[in-house]
């Protein structure tokens, strides 16, 4: 009888000590959470049920980083609900043995992740929860600064829609009263206006050719906003000293440029000089650039410097090599 007790007692402690299988250097609360204190503050405000963790966390498998947010500000991280629970002793459990101004890492085995984070059985050793906290807010406090924060980022974004409607509404005749002003042709050039200051040489460039075009872009006020030319970006604040000022180069029909930049450079011959506007449909229609507002029509004085035959842009996939 001795011995099937002894046996007994051998059973149970090996029991024990595989459910207290942590990590080296972790500790247990409780005899079931392992743990790392990275920093204590035991007279902080403890974690109660249903706070909003306001810090930073980190999530690791073994040595893999799944997610790492302590290269951002803090941000609300976990609401703590017993009822979410995956187990005993689990990250909501955890969470609740924390304090304001802490740093824990907590250490669960993979078995006991397994299912939650879909891992295969050949996966073995333990799941890392990092989590610092700053502060924490009740639920209900967290919901209502929430939804006041998103009732304001919807009150902006109706401001911004509201201006961007009255800027598409005079539009046309931002574009009217400025070709009347400047004595342009008032016939648009798909869909553009042009204005030829030098007559270039030779054929217009076509899909597929590489062009290389000076240029200097504008708002209809005289702002300047970018330019290939070193002089007019130091003559308006805006040269930049890493920046190489050369002609931008770019291919007909690959759709790297808004689309009346390219409907202009069509229009011009080797050598050419010309003005063209182009209304907000050929530019950033209703997108905000900063400097360039929605529904900014926009003036390019642009140089055809070069043209080199080329072969159209296509979506076929290049054919498979040996190498």
């Amino acid at each position: 009888m001795k011995k099937i007790i002894l046996l007994l007692a051998v059973v149970l402690t090996a029991s024990l000590v595989n459910a207290q299988k942590v990590p080296a250097g972790y500790k247990l609360f409780d005899n079931k959470i392992a743990y790392i204190a990275e920093k204590e503050n035991p007279q902080g405000q403890k974690v109660k049920e249903g706070d909003v963790i306001i810090g930073k966390f980190a999530l690791m498998i073994n040595d893999s980083v799944l997610q790492n947010s302590f290269s951002f500000p803090s941000m609300p991280c976990f609401l703590v609900k017993q009822e979410q629970k995956l187990f005993d002793g689990d990250l909501m459990e955890a969470l609740l043995y924390m304090h304001w101004g802490e740093d824990y890492t907590f250490a669960f085995p993979v078995d006991s992740m397994r299912k939650a984070f879909q891992l295969d059985e050949s996966k073995t050793g333990f799941v890392y929860y990092r989590v610092s906290i700053d502060s924490t807010v009740t639920f209900e406090k967290f919901q209502a600064e929430e939804e006041a924060r998103q009732a304001e980022q919807r009150a902006r974004q109706e401001q911004m829609r509201a201006k961007a409607d009255s800027l598409k509404a005079v539009e046309q005749d931002m574009i009217a009263k400025y070709i009347q002003e400047n004595k342009w042709d008032s016939q648009d050039r798909e869909g553009i206006y042009y204005k030829e200051l030098v007559a270039g040489k030779g054929e217009t460039a076509k899909a597929g050719d590489i062009v290389k075009v000076h240029y200097a872009g504008q708002l209809l006020d005289g702002t300047y906003f970018d330019t290939s030319w070193e002089d007019i970006a130091k003559e308006n604040n805006l040269y930049q000293a890493q920046r190489q000022y050369e002609p931008l180069e770019f291919q007909i029909g690959a759709g790297r440029m808004i689309p009346g930049f390219e409907v202009a450079a069509r229009q011009m011959k080797k050598g050419g000089k010309a003005i063209v506007l182009l209304p907000s449909s050929l530019a950033y229609g209703d997108r905000d650039m900063g400097v360039i507002k929605p529904y900014s029509p926009l003036l390019f004085t642009m140089e055809l410097v070069d043209i080199q035959q080329g072969e159209p842009a296509t979506d076929k996939k290049p054919a498979k090599t040996n190498k």
